[in-house]
């Protein structure tokens, strides 16, 4: 693919220039040597050198000030490099627009069953009936795996608690909801009509596990301290499949959003109770990555689940 940069006064023939070359050119400045960016394109590097010697030739400009054993690049290399990264971010982004609109608008959504399980469906299903060329994809995931899909492109919003700087992931509010204590129809404490946070203090507890969730885990540590809780924790689980399994084997109770499965789904088997003192209500978001436009039927499909959650 070539492409005309008329913008780049001072450059030689730019018409000449291929998106391909940018790219290694990329590579190289990033990667610190010819080496270590051949290997990264899997490229021999005689034939990356080629490359870079082509683009300087269509430039007419020297990009790399080459010794012996290293390589510094040049003032003409550093102005070039801030416009290429640009424009690679625009042709990746025209390009992906180009193929979402072969296959129909995507919407990869991130989510936590626990927090959004009672309103995403809803929403999905208003929002595709006024957009039915949508091609939706939800994937079950701890915070920690969904912030990364997130940021790696992979995904287009995720749905949990806000756990990351607002300066990389644009968070929108859809509720607040309050936490429960799950546990076993089995378990001593299911006469109680509410649970006081001495009641814990010899409990065991099933919580999530401490690294796919920090955000609960602050926040439950937290609680625990607030009230002089030494707490027991008799396992740690990747989601609320597991989790649940454990409380209905009675292993242990597990402190949860009440909006969870366990509480709505009402088992004979499993029983949800109030604490007392309520630690500080659980914030449900929608994140996007802060740095990126919003495509328009992501925004629209989070006014849908402010729409669905308020309900």
């Amino acid at each position: 693919m070539r492409l005309g940069l008329a913008g780049w006064a001072g450059f030689g023939d730019v018409s000449r220039v291929e998106l391909k070359r940018l790219r290694h050119f990329v590579a190289v400045a990033e990667s610190g040597g010819i080496s270590a960016a051949a290997r990264k394109l899997g490229l021999t590097q005689p034939a990356l050198s080629r490359q870079i010697k082509a683009l300087e030739d269509d430039l007419g400009v020297t990009l790399l000030d080459r010794g012996a054993r290293s390589f510094s690049l040049t003032p003409a290399a550093d102005a070039l490099l801030a416009d290429v990264r640009k424009l690679l971010d625009f042709c990746d982004a025209m390009t992906s627009r180009v193929r979402a609109a072969a296959a129909g608008l995507p919407l990869r959504i991130g989510y936590s069953p626990s927090l959004a399980g009672d309103f995403l469906p809803f929403a999905i299903e208003s929002f595709t009936q006024l957009h039915p060329g949508l091609r939706v994809s939800l994937h079950d995931a701890s915070s920690l795996e969904m912030q990364q899909a997130l940021l790696e492109g992979r995904l287009d919003l995720m749905v949990t608690v806000p756990c990351t700087a607002a300066d990389v992931i644009h968070w929108t509010t859809l509720r607040e909801c309050g936490w429960r204590l799950a546990m076993s129809a089995r378990h001593r404490l299911v006469a109680a009509k509410t649970i006081k946070a001495s009641d814990l203090a010899d409990e065991r507890l099933l919580l999530f596990d401490r690294g796919q969730y920090p955000d609960y885990w602050s926040r439950v540590s937290g609680y625990f301290k607030e009230h002089g809780i030494q707490a027991k924790v008799a396992g740690e689980f990747d989601g609320i499949a597991s989790l649940a399994a454990a409380v209905e084997a009675n292993l242990g109770c597990a402190i949860i959003a009440e909006s969870s499965s366990l509480v709505r789904d009402g088992s004979e088997r499993v029983l949800s109770l109030p604490m007392d003192p309520q630690p500080e209500p659980i914030i449900v978001a929608a994140g996007v990555v802060a740095r990126h436009q919003t495509p328009a039927h992501v925004l629209a499909f989070i006014e849908e689940m402010k729409l669905q959650a308020g309900r």
